[in-house]
């Protein structure tokens, strides 16, 4: 039953953890292209001609921009301490998450350091911002497409899988942030397992 529960757990993990295209050098911050698709003419009898392009307030823009990079650096921090889950957690990890996104993922590496297992590789991610309310309460939620075929837990000991079978590769992962002292940080982060992508 203690198996089966730590192998569900760290289906979660692998799940919430993997979001790492962006995170390839785990110390990338650069945010994502526009996520808007651009609009192209698509008659062949028509000329193409410039349309114009609703604008984007830039105070939201510029909020966007502080989303992704606490994101990231918040799943950069995750793939540095589940890669080695003896080593103290990556600092990286509270200056991006508090709250319940913080205590998830202190409480993750450590259930894989008292099983012996380790999250080696990267996980990819495709993250869009959305719902961002600025102000004294600024509030946002970024959803994504965690794909972990690249991230897959292990036994350190022996290098074979921990993962637990039949558990997708890629699922919906939505999380929400919010500014504290100045700041984005990720609060919560929550993968549904049941929702491929």
């Amino acid at each position: 039953m203690r198996t089966r529960y730590f192998f569900a757990r760290v289906t979660t993990l692998v799940a919430c953890v993997a979001l790492g295209a962006s995170l390839a050098a785990c110390t990338s911050t650069n945010s994502d292209p526009s996520p808007f698709p651009s609009v192209t003419a698509s008659s062949p009898n028509l000329t193409p001609s410039r349309t114009s392009t609703p604008s984007v307030d830039p105070a939201v823009a510029q909020a966007e921009a502080a989303i992704l990079e606490a994101y990231r650096g918040y799943w950069a921090a995750k793939v540095v301490s589940y890669s080695d889950p003896t080593k103290a957690q990556d600092p990286n990890l509270a200056r991006f998450a508090d709250d319940t996104a913080l205590a998830d993922a202190q409480s993750t590496i450590f259930t894989l350091r008292s099983n012996g297992i380790s999250i080696p590789g990267q996980p990819e991610l495709s993250p869009v911002v959305s719902e961002v309310q600025l102000g004294a309460s600024a509030t946002a939620k970024i959803t994504d497409c965690v794909d972990a075929t690249g991230w897959q837990p292990i036994y350190t000991a022996t290098g074979k899988s921990a993962a637990a079978p039949g558990q997708p590769m890629r699922v919906v992962t939505e999380s929400t942030a919010f500014v504290a002292e100045g700041r984005w940080l990720i609060r919560t982060s929550l993968v549904h397992r049941d929702q491929t992508c």
